[in-house]
């Protein structure tokens, strides 16, 4: 006989000092088994069966021209801006584009009268600046593009 015995062939060996059943109520009887109802995870609105696929695909394709048409616009658009930074002093102006491509550096005689490493951090601080801002823009406009789309408002690091 197995080490563990069931409570009703226990109580006729050791009584009511089983050590194994001491806590339980005489009244304590195992659960009947439940008829177990499973959904499937996409089930309809009665609790069973598939979805209507022809809408489910209708509603992919319908957001994936979304992305292709609202991205390409989006794109187009950083293209085609231009985003300043400057030294501290604004004796150095970059100016970079949307993609965060550079465009033009403007540097005055001032800045080049202070040496060429000062000059250096000062060139370094505006592209650092213009860069910033452009790809702050960028994620304003992808959580524009996201919103449209219902995605979670930090889906692109914001």
């Amino acid at each position: 006989m197995s080490g563990l015995l069931a409570a009703s062939s226990c109580r006729p060996h050791h009584g009511s000092s089983c050590p194994l059943h001491s806590r339980m109520p005489s009244h304590t009887r195992i659960p009947t088994r439940r008829r177990l109802h499973v959904q499937a995870l996409f089930g309809n609105k009665d609790g069973g069966g598939l979805p209507n696929m022809g809408d489910l695909m209708s509603n992919l394709k319908r957001a994936q021209e979304l992305v292709k048409t609202e991205g390409a616009k989006v794109q187009e658009e950083l293209a085609t801006a231009e985003f300043e930074g400057f030294s501290e002093d604004e004796t150095v102006r970059v100016v970079v584009s949307g993609n965060q491509l550079p465009v033009t550096v403007d540097i005055t005689d001032e800045a080049i009268n202070q040496g060429p490493e000062k000059l250096s951090i000062m060139v370094a601080d505006a592209m650092k600046e213009a860069h910033q801002r452009s790809v702050d823009a960028m994620k304003e406009r992808m959580q524009g593009l996201a919103s449209q789309l219902g995605l979670a408002g930090n889906a692109f690091g914001q």
